[in-house]
């Protein structure tokens, strides 16, 4: 099997640690057998499975748009990033809010993936993982002026670009285990701000640029938690023995997108910034992954496999109106969305 290969290869507590950092590869289930079968279900077997363990490798070495319910009542303005396979390999592509246009920005071998938008929406910071393992790397919006932000001793994904610009939050495997960092957007001054042995993943900026919302397992399963955006006043706002993951703060500070499996499967939900109020807004026989606002906070862009295989769709921001935007091979994941009307 080849999860007993790895964990032979890399040790248990390497993998645990690298597949906890996607829900997409996580499950309830605690037998090992029940975990990769839910993993294959995700990752389409054989091709994805290598891609991670190239992944797992490199860290470690290192120390169209078709309509489903109904359209928004006008058409959504910008740019939508994302992750996808549909090449071959993981790209960073970008693409019009109704689904055309699409670009493909990076052509590596390497894997690219987990990205955010600079502010003025000129640059795109994303992970890669090389020969110098994962790593996050700047690029404009056209795919020129490449430049490498870190030099991880293990591996470094998922950033996130504060709202002024200056500094991205991101989560580094430096010291052992997934922990909440920040740097200067040059990739300079990085500072920890999370201190725990439990995994820390996902940051993402309060419109202000004053507090940080992440997801962890620190209390056994992965909650939302908050922080000022030097590290102190730690909050926990969910509670519940599911998985809550990959919150998502609406541009006006008010709520937070995040998925959970609470519900059976994984699905889109919204909660105020306190953790009050939740609203469940996809509820079906498939799952539901990555919420992202458009910045008049109207609608939600996300990834689905409601079809068989993971397509990326829209909807308003109450759960109704679901567009889907993609149909073609190759899965897509984590889209984020930059609207040129707002600035």
């Amino acid at each position: 099997m080849l999860s007993q290969s790895l964990a032979s290869m890399f040790g248990d507590r390497v993998i645990s640690e690298l597949f906890s950092t996607d829900a997409l590869l996580r499950t309830q289930a605690q037998s090992r057998q029940s975990y990769w079968l839910r993993m294959r279900k995700r990752l389409r077997l054989s091709a994805s499975l290598a891609l991670l363990t190239m992944i797992l490798a490199l860290a470690t070495a290192t120390v169209s748009a078709q309509e489903e319910t109904g359209g928004a009542d006008s058409a959504p303005s910008g740019l939508i990033a994302f992750f996808s396979e549909r090449d071959g390999d993981y790209e960073i592509y970008l693409m019009n809010p109704d689904g055309t246009g699409v670009t493909r920005l990076t052509n590596d071998p390497a894997f690219d993936a987990y990205l955010s938008w600079s502010p003025d929406g000129s640059r795109i910071v994303f992970a890669s993982a090389g020969s110098l393992g994962v790593q996050l790397y700047m690029m404009n919006v056209d795919g020129s002026g490449l430049k490498q932000l870190t030099s991880d001793p293990r591996a470094a994904f998922f950033p996130a670009w504060s709202p002024d610009g200056e500094k991205i939050a991101y989560t580094s495997w430096r010291i052992g285990n997934a922990e909440i960092y920040v740097m200067n957007a040059d990739g300079s001054k990085i500072m920890r701000l999370t201190e725990e042995s439990a995994t820390d993943l996902y940051p993402s900026w309060s419109p202000d640029g004053k507090q940080i919302i992440f997801e962890s397992e620190r209390d056994g399963n992965f909650e939302i938690y908050l922080m000022n955006a030097d590290g102190t006043g730690l909050a926990r706002l969910t509670d519940h023995p599911s998985n809550d993951t990959s919150p998502s703060w609406s541009p006006d500070g008010s709520r937070i997108a995040f998925y959970s499996d609470r519900g059976g499967r994984y699905d889109i939900y919204l909660m105020n910034s306190d953790g009050s109020g939740l609203e469940r807004l996809t509820d079906g026989s498939s799952d539901d992954w990555y919420p992202s606002w458009s910045s008049d906070g109207s609608r939600i862009v996300f990834v689905s496999d409601r079809f068989g295989f993971e397509e990326i769709y829209l909807m308003s921001a109450d759960g109704s109106g679901v567009t889907r935007l993609t149909n073609e091979p190759g899965a897509k994941y984590a889209p984020r969305w930059f609207d040129t009307s707002a600035e």
